[in-house]
């Protein structure tokens, strides 16, 4: 007898599992699908969603039956005690199926969604993993990709696209640190060619930087800009960070040298969808080799005769902050 009754347990359970289950999976809506092929895909993503959210679900017969009672949505995942509800769509065209996955709160407001492409059924597993992590974690289908999720057309060799060019001005305000010593503040311009593919670009540039009149400290020159960014996420807006190089020729009003700073940056870009950008980002740079600073002669009126300056050597660290736009 007690062991029916032990036995009996995991049947009450799956029965009852509806009942305290958080997520409501809606029936997917398929387009030029068949109804096995609609329903194959409405279980992977249910299977999937249960398996990252480590919780049960309403399976999508409940729901429909619930939506039809209660007239709506949101009314039904009340019904149902439902914190939040999925709704899937399934579109197949030519040679692929796109997939559009929603993550709804029980009142009916929108949390997150996510898309995806299948070349074929093959590939809904995969798929359906990145819809649920994507939609769990709020995140894009592409950041939440692994080994194990790629989908076969991912494996494939990708065919190379051209890089969107965004050339353009940058002025900057630089801060030069002597920490022993203090150094005038800079200007400078310069042209700046962005060539931006996908989640990245690399980014170009020759600028000049102009040396405060009358300072003790005081350098400037001509300088090239090497270097490369990722973004950080995608949309209109995004931020990124990248590192470089400045190869440069700098001088104090005196005796030129070349020099060449490694530096680290983090920016904004703004209007990304858009054929004109803005951009803005804080660089902070350090001088490698020396710069020297004085030297020469002056002549003392008071004992007539001429003194030597001398020279001091220093390794500037600079904080940039620079805006500019491109097109």
């Amino acid at each position: 007898m007690r062991k029916k009754a032990f036995l009996l347990v995991p049947a009450l359970l799956a029965l009852a599992a509806p009942a305290f289950a958080s997520v409501m999976m809606l029936p997917v809506q398929g387009t030029n699908l068949e109804p096995g092929e609609v329903d194959a895909i409405g279980q992977m993503v249910m299977t999937a969603y249960q398996v990252e959210a480590k919780d049960t679900t309403i399976p999508p017969a409940d729901a429909q039956k619930a939506v039809d009672e209660a007239g709506g949505y949101p009314q039904a995942a009340q019904k149902l005690g439902a914190k939040e509800y999925i709704y899937v769509s399934a579109v197949k065209l030519n040679s692929r199926i796109v997939l559009n996955a929603t993550r709804y709160s029980a009142d009916g407001h929108y949390i997150f969604s996510a898309k995806m492409s299948a070349t074929s059924l093959d590939d809904i597993e995969p798929a359906a993993e990145r819809l649920s992590k994507a939609l769990l974690q709020q995140q894009s289908t592409s950041e939440v990709r692994t080994q194990e999720n790629v989908l076969r057309t991912e494996e494939q060799q990708p065919v190379r696209t051209s890089a969107q060019k965004v050339a353009g001005l940058k002025a900057s305000v630089i801060y030069p640190i002597g920490w022993d010593h203090k150094i005038a503040p800079q200007m400078s311009g310069a042209f700046d060619l962005r060539l931006e593919n996908g989640m990245h670009f690399i980014e170009l540039g020759i600028g000049l930087t102009f040396a405060a009149p009358d300072q003790r400290y005081s350098y400037g020159g001509i300088w090239l800009d090497i270097g490369g960014s990722v973004y950080l996420m995608e949309g209109n807006t995004a931020p990124y960070l990248g590192a470089g190089l400045m190869p440069r020729l700098m001088s104090d009003e005196g005796e030129s040298l070349a020099n060449f700073a490694p530096y680290l940056q983090a920016g904004v870009m703004f209007f990304r969808e858009s054929k004109t950008r803005f951009y803005t980002d804080f660089r902070v740079a350090q001088n490698v080799l020396p710069i020297a600073f004085g030297g020469g002669e002056v002549y003392n009126a008071a004992n007539g005769s001429y003194q030597n300056l001398g020279t001091t050597n220093l390794y500037p660290t600079e904080l940039t902050f620079s805006v500019g736009m491109g097109f």
